[in-house]
């Protein structure tokens, strides 16, 4: 139907590399925050069980707003007219 554009890290612009460098940081802070409510330790008082908990919430909402980032890139330089 309509052909997409294949990005690759060559064809990334600046815009785009900044984005992904936002997204690739929040998303290891997720793998963090995930590791960390996967092995916790039973020592961990409720409350702060809850904190680290809304923490990946607040991360993982992050990490979604930056793919929304891209996504809405990707759509406005799809849309953009080429100059040659």
């Amino acid at each position: 139907m309509y052909p997409m554009a294949q990005f690759t890290k060559e064809s990334r612009d600046d815009e785009e590399r900044r984005l992904f460098g936002l997204y690739e940081a929040a998303s290891t802070k997720e793998h963090i925050a995930a590791s960390k409510l996967l092995n916790w330790h039973h020592s961990l008082s409720h409350p702060a069980y809850l904190k680290l908990l809304g923490d990946l919430r607040a991360i993982r909402t992050e990490c979604n707003e930056d793919m929304l980032a891209i996504t809405a890139h990707h759509e406005k330089v799809r849309v953009l007219p080429t100059i040659h």
